[in-house]
């Protein structure tokens, strides 16, 4: 009886575990929560290369700014659309500096 108890509580706690998987649109959501978009990718990467631009190859970036929200002619999905917009961001913020 015992045997019989522990086999259906396992049974039922695997069943009910595995109704909890995530499917692809939420992990693509979580993704984009904690690492951005393509475009906030690119224009972090941007921002340092415009800021080593005019500061010098061997300057330490600062931390970039929140990435503005794409232009209407560029797209969210576009890490050489952010990666420009970064570039000239850095350049400028090192400018000022």
């Amino acid at each position: 009886m015992k045997k019989l108890l522990i086999v259906t509580l396992l049974s039922f706690g695997t069943i009910s575990l595995m109704s909890f998987a995530i499917s692809d649109t939420e992990l693509i959501k979580i993704d984009m929560l904690f690492w951005g978009t393509e475009f906030d990718k690119g224009f972090e990467e941007g921002h340092c290369e415009g800021w080593k631009d005019i500061k010098g190859q061997y300057s330490i970036c600062p931390v970039s700014p929140i990435a503005p929200i794409p232009k209407v002619s560029q797209s969210s999905d576009s890490y050489k659309d952010g990666y420009n917009t970064g570039f000239k961001r850095g350049m400028k913020d090192a400018r000022k500096s």
